[in-house]
């Protein structure tokens, strides 16, 4: 069979079978996005093995490529949904969060690796790839719980994006100390760092500050180019495209534009391409054309793109290669789940949220993704990492999405003195309570907090 009807195939198969688990899902009160991760697990190559039926690679590597196409539109239309005043107000608490949650799983997962007798360097190598936060999991458990809005979701976001890119200098650290890790990368930084190590005998003494430094002026240059850039020309290059006749012009040039960001978050940023598509979305979020692109997207995302991303997180689980190292994936696992819970929680239990508030900002940061598996894939081009390690971390990305939306939505039904209150003037506004039960119910509840 063509490689083309291959491609076909695969996706009439996988297309309807997430919607039919995600909709059983829904029906039982589990969030849908289990049921489209779980058709994932269900036909990789621990089960049914779907993609080694087919005799041509190509159609495997276009549907993992349509399903990275998926997780820059999930980010875009999280940008989207993102409230931008409680953004900028939790801005720091995202950054304490962040630091939190990248300082406790790094030396919780090293130390657990060399508790189960492993060398330091895929020690080390293990706990970075414990630190950066999948923000595209979390996401998505917001939209389809109705939390986009929330001050905790802002905090999660905010504080996902901020520790992607403290992963990445956790991975240039990493990958400092393999030699032929840098041949292997991509983007400006890394030319820069060869560039200034060749030509300056100091930066060639001090290797790894050099890659530090060149990462963090890529990250500057990105924020500053990309985000000011957006915000000037947005709204004038949209009221441009409503002029075209084109079918779609709008939507279809809009997504050229977040693959662009993408492409740029990593060129230039040195990172996840998904935090460049969520920027973009973020400057749409307060654009008066906002309507305008996310009608669309929707459609596009959540019918075709979006399963496929969670679908491939599944097809790249493999639990035969566990065989004789589950003790080791459980403390990973339970490591993994701590050191966010406990960490990002604390964090945020410091920053002013009471403990119900910062136990959902602890649970939206637990799933682990793009970083955890570019540091797996390192660790085992290079040597590092045996088959098995390669194993124990992608089974440890795909438990902790699993487990992502379960906890959140769980942790969401929990009942929050802040919530209550912030609730009371919205009531009164709308009619619903007079004003002499607004102030009883008002006292009761500082009442209860000073308890």
């Amino acid at each position: 069979m063509p490689a083309p009807l291959q491609l076909a195939l695969l996706l009439a198969i996988l297309l309807p079978a997430t919607k039919l688990a995600a909709s059983l899902c829904d029906r039982y009160k589990i969030p849908p996005i289990i049921g489209e991760l779980l058709v994932g697990v269900i036909f990789g190559p621990g089960a049914l093995n779907a993609l080694g039926m087919f005799s041509s690679h190509s159609a495997s590597s276009a549907l993992l490529l349509l399903a990275q196409l998926g997780g820059y539109v999930l980010m875009f239309m999280a940008g989207l949904e993102t409230d931008i005043e409680r953004m900028r107000e939790a801005s720091g608490t995202a950054f304490f969060v962040a630091l939190s949650g990248v300082i406790w799983p790094f030396f919780l997962g090293a130390g657990v690796a060399r508790w189960f007798g492993l060398a330091w360097k895929p020690a080390l190598f293990l706990g970075g790839a414990l630190t950066a936060t999948s923000v595209s999991i979390s996401a998505r458990t917001l939209m389809d719980a109705g939390q986009m809005a929330s001050h905790e979701a802002t905090v999660i976001l905010g504080a996902a994006v901020i520790d992607d890119i403290m992963g990445m200098f956790v991975l240039a650290l990493l990958a400092a100390t393999v030699v032929n890790a840098k041949a292997a990368s991509f983007g400006l930084a890394p030319w820069a760092s060869a560039w200034l190590e060749h030509t300056f005998p100091l930066a060639g003494h001090f290797p790894l500050a050099t890659q530090l430094l060149t990462i963090s002026t890529g990250v500057g240059l990105f924020f500053l180019i990309a985000y000011g850039g957006a915000q000037r020309w947005l709204d004038a290059l949209v009221l441009q495209l409503r002029k075209l006749s084109a079918n779609e012009a709008i939507p279809s040039c809009v997504l050229a534009l977040v693959l662009l960001y993408a492409i740029s978050a990593e060129w230039l940023g040195s990172v996840a391409g998904i935090t460049g598509a969520y920027l973009l979305g973020y400057v749409f979020a307060g654009s008066r054309y906002k309507a305008d692109v996310e009608r669309s997207f929707y459609a596009l995302g959540h019918a075709f793109l979006i399963p496929l991303f969670f679908v491939a997180v599944g097809l790249s689980s493999d639990y035969r290669a566990l065989s004789g190292h589950w003790w080791l994936t459980l403390s990973l696992l339970a490591v993994a789940v701590i050191g966010k819970l406990v960490g990002c929680g604390l964090a945020a239990l410091a920053s002013g949220m009471d403990w119900v508030r910062a136990c959902r900002v602890g649970c939206g940061m637990i799933s682990r993704g793009e970083v955890g598996l570019i540091v797996a894939a390192i660790g085992a081009s290079t040597g590092i990492f045996t088959s098995s390690e390669v194993a124990v971390m992608v089974a440890v990305v795909l438990f902790t999405t699993l487990l992502t939306p379960f906890a959140l939505r769980y942790a969401f039904q929990l009942r929050s003195p802040q919530d209550q209150q912030e609730a009371l003037p919205a009531a009164a506004l709308a009619g619903a309570l007079p004003e002499s039960e607004l102030v009883l119910a008002r006292d009761a509840l500082s009442a209860r907090g000073d308890r």
